[in-house]
């Protein structure tokens, strides 16, 4: 294939525009042809966004691994070695992600520190979260039942 996905889209959506578009009679399948170009319009501008988005994730899970490693090394425990993953930056971090928290409540008494601790994961898993939701477009289903005009 030559070009992007998102150039892919774009044809295909401009086509639907201007070959299907023109030759529809109904409110009904004029209605249907919007959701779909709506949809396709938003998989183009996901298309391209990945790479972005799991920088931010992945930036998001590492300053929380390192406050969280900080945090329980300054209160006198002892880590469990790093998993890696070396092919793939991503999964070594949520591998790492995982190993911390199944540390945390298999090994750290429950105290104020476990809380402390867990709070500082959540807060990271839900920066990474954020970073996702950042670049997903919201769906917008009103297009597949509201009537346009051509």
């Amino acid at each position: 294939m030559i070009g992007t996905v998102s150039a892919l889209l774009e044809a295909a959506r401009r086509s639907l525009r201007d070959a299907v578009q023109p030759e529809l009679r109904s409110d009904h399948a004029r209605s249907q042809l919007a959701g779909a170009m709506d949809i396709l319009s938003k998989l183009e501008r996901m298309a391209d966004w990945a790479p972005v988005m799991l920088r931010e994730e992945s930036a998001a899970l590492q300053q929380c691994i390192a406050a969280f490693e900080a945090r329980a090394v300054a209160a006198g425990l002892v880590l469990p070695n790093g998993s890696t993953a070396p092919d793939d930056p991503l999964a070594s971090i949520q591998a790492r992600m995982r190993q911390l928290s199944d540390w945390l409540f298999d090994d750290v008494p429950e105290g104020s520190l476990r809380n402390e601790l867990d709070a500082l994961m959540r807060a990271g898993l839900r920066e990474a979260v954020a970073a996702e939701r950042r670049h997903v477009p919201r769906a917008d289903f009103s297009s597949m039942t509201e009537s346009r005009e051509a």
